[in-house]
Order: C-alpha cells, then sequence, then structure tokens
C-alpha cells in the first residue's frame, strides 16, 4: 500500500483504552481527524480540542471513510499547532 493523506479534516468518535491503576477504562471522544496512511501504519492527526487522555491511550478504534479502523497506539506527540499525532499499528 502505497503511502496517502486523506487531507480533509472529518468529524469522527475516537473510541480508545487507557490502563490505569485501577484497571482499563474505556473511553471515546468526538474529534475532527485526518487520517495518513504509511505503510505498513496509519496516522490519525486530530485537530483540537482533543481530551488528554487520548495522551495515554494504548489501543483506538475509529470508523473512516465507512471501514472501522482499530490499533494499536505505538506512539504519540503533540504538534506545535496543537494537533494530536497518533501513531497506530493497525490490528485485526
Amino acid at each position: 500500500m502505497a503511502d496517502s493523506t486523506d487531507a480533509t479534516l472529518q468529524p469522527i468518535k475516537v473510541d480508545y483504552l487507557q490502563d490505569t491503576l485501577f484497571g482499563v477504562n474505556a473511553l471515546a471522544s468526538d474529534c475532527m481527524g485526518q487520517l495518513v496512511r504509511t505503510a505498513p501504519d496509519v496516522q490519525l492527526r486530530l485537530a483540537p480540542p482533543w481530551p488528554a487522555q487520548l495522551l495515554k491511550a494504548h489501543r483506538v478504534t475509529f470508523e473512516w471513510d465507512g471501514q472501522v479502523c482499530r490499533g494499536v497506539v505505538q506512539q504519540v506527540e503533540t504538534l506545535t499547532n496543537g494537533d494530536l499525532l497518533l501513531d497506530i499499528e493497525p490490528q485485526p
């Protein structure tokens, strides 16, 4: 799969899991996002405002163009413009 970017910000609902001392929290947030496909992984770029809990998410699920995307978060980075960049390893 070639690298590609869907340059359009789209409203998406991101479901994510966050580990805590008391177990796993299942959380969700409505955000504006952009998908970047970087073989074999994907990057999800979220425009502010995004929830601070996403910084510690370890698994995410979201729908993009009618397809469900889910995966393990490999890295999270806050960009200088305030966007949040999630590097995601897709999972079946």
